[in-house]
């Protein structure tokens, strides 16, 4: 009984600087998320603001999203803003499985990909391939690229 050896499950380098990295994304994915739910969501406000950088980031958008079928209305920018919020909140349960991988459960890589992919997908569901003008396809592919990143890391979860 004396001798049994007690290994202590360490994570691996790689994986812990993957969920790092991710916990850095996650909170600036966030604040983007909630700024722009916050920007589409008022936007009478920001066009009527003093300082119009974020009119002018958001109009070119909305002009790129309409020139492809996509709604600017007053309905249009608000469906906009909660595709947004949904984002955030998918962030929050993505970010989850991550902290379940930082620990080395594999529940943790099935948690994450699933609303990782949802994050991914969602802007397309609502707005179909307009969807990807407002989030920016570049945002998607990022997201696309972490989730094949951490399939290579599946290997060091256990239970």
């Amino acid at each position: 009984m004396g001798n049994q050896k007690i290994e202590k499950l360490e994570t691996p380098k790689s994986l812990k600087i993957l969920c790092i990295m991710s916990f850095i994304g996650f909170a600036l994915a966030m604040a983007n998320d909630t700024y722009f739910y916050m920007s589409y969501g008022s936007i009478e406000e920001v066009k009527a603001s003093a300082d119009q950088t974020t009119w002018e980031l958001l109009e070119d958008k909305l002009d790129l999203f309409e020139q492809n079928g996509g709604d600017i209305s007053e309905d249009g920018t608000l469906r906009i803003s909660l595709m947004y919020i949904y984002r955030s909140i998918l962030d929050v349960l993505a970010l989850l499985g991550v902290s379940m991988m930082f620990i080395r459960l594999k529940l943790g890589f099935i948690i994450y990909a699933v609303f990782q992919a949802a994050y991914a997908a969602i802007p397309f569901v609502m707005f179909g391939s307009a969807g990807g003008i407002i989030v920016g396809n570049a945002s998607v592919a990022i997201t696309l690229v972490y989730i094949g990143l951490f399939l290579t890391q599946k290997r060091h979860l256990i239970k």
